[in-house]
């Protein structure tokens, strides 16, 4: 069976395609190509795939997804922080271009076929679920992937530890790779690049009662729960507990203010029926602990209430929902509950 292996050069795509030709799959290499320039991205390693490719002796592919990637990655990126949001870029790739757009180009050019990445996740009766490293876990990153798609999709990874991923690589001689980067698409300094793009728009740093504070440069520069480089004086430590892009204001609270009990969200998909009033535990970020909460659809909003009150529940975050260990749906946080 023909299995399209999307390859970043890196350590553990490379092994995943070892693994599915151990397993007899008629393995093809993909190359998704992010940027025009080469070598642009923090993450990719084309040259490395490539000597991957021949090492195993399979096919190597490049599939040019550039513009798909300006438009619905970094374009999602930097419209979510003019919302006073920050957003996960990642989960949107995975979505439209890695698993959505690379994958029916590839099919479109060379033909049907599984598609398969090196992720630490796993397929198991068309439940998307966590990998059984509880570290590397990656299904937090996979939650806009649709429930009809799963039955295309191969996560090889899914039931090894990272440590194994590692030695396996050693003892097969791949070449070195740093490991993928958050923000991929940005070359240099964050701030600098976002600063570029939206230029500073200087405003009010207010308490929650309107009281002003000091100065900010743009809310693009803020997020919830952060405390350093605030630059304002206080009897007590002060937090970032929201942003308001049209007021343009920034707004600081106690910690106590940066408890919140739950989530509104937005741009929902949902992998697993719905219990009411059943505990589930959810992660509202990528290395948080989960945390026990209820689900509750009101008038066809979802929210989420945790069971215990949450440090700086971030508007733009993906918020994933998990039933033991399949996820049962993601969201995007709109609002923080108090």
């Amino acid at each position: 069976m023909k299995v399209y292996v999307g390859v970043s050069g890196g350590v553990d795509s490379s092994v995943a395609l070892y693994l599915l030709k151990e397993q007899g799959y008629d393995v093809i290499a993909v190359f998704f190509k992010l940027e025009k320039e080469e070598n642009l991205s923090r993450c990719c390693n084309v040259s490395n795939a490539q000597i991957v490719a021949r090492k195993f002796e399979v096919p190597f592919i490049e599939v040019d997804v550039s513009e798909e990637f300006k438009e619905l990655v970094k374009g999602y990126f930097f419209e979510s922080l003019k919302r006073g949001f920050t957003p996960n870029p990642c989960t949107v790739c995975n979505e439209k271009i890695k698993f959505g757009i690379g994958y029916e180009k590839t099919r479109s050019l060379f033909g049907e076929g599984l598609f398969a990445t090196g992720h630490y996740a796993r397929i198991e009766d068309l439940h998307l679920k966590k990998g059984i490293d509880q570290i590397k876990d990656q299904s937090y990153m996979l939650w806009r992937l649709k429930k009809e798609d799963l039955q295309h999709i191969i996560f090889p990874l899914g039931n090894y530890l990272k440590s194994e991923v590692k030695s396996i690589a050693e003892f097969l001689g791949l070449p070195p790779s740093k490991e993928s980067e958050d923000l991929c698409f940005i070359k240099g300094n964050i701030k600098d690049t976002i600063k570029e793009i939206l230029k500073d728009n200087e405003g009010d740093i207010i308490d929650k009662h309107g009281n002003i504070l000091g100065k900010h440069r743009g809310v693009q520069f803020y997020t919830i729960g952060q405390r350093s480089g605030l630059h304002v004086s206080y009897k007590e430590p002060l937090y970032v507990i929201d942003t308001d892009p049209i007021n343009n204001t920034v707004v600081l609270g106690t910690y106590e203010d940066c408890l919140f009990k739950g989530a509104e969200l937005t741009e929902i998909n949902t992998l697993e029926e719905i219990e009411t009033n059943k505990v589930y535990k959810a992660k509202i970020r990528y290395q948080s602990k989960p945390q026990e909460c209820i689900v509750k659809n009101k008038n066809g909003q979802i929210e989420v209430e945790f069971l215990e009150r949450q440090f700086a529940v971030t508007k733009g975050q993906s918020l994933v929902v998990y039933d033991e260990d399949i996820v049962v749906l993601g969201g995007v946080i709109k609002r923080a509950l108090k």
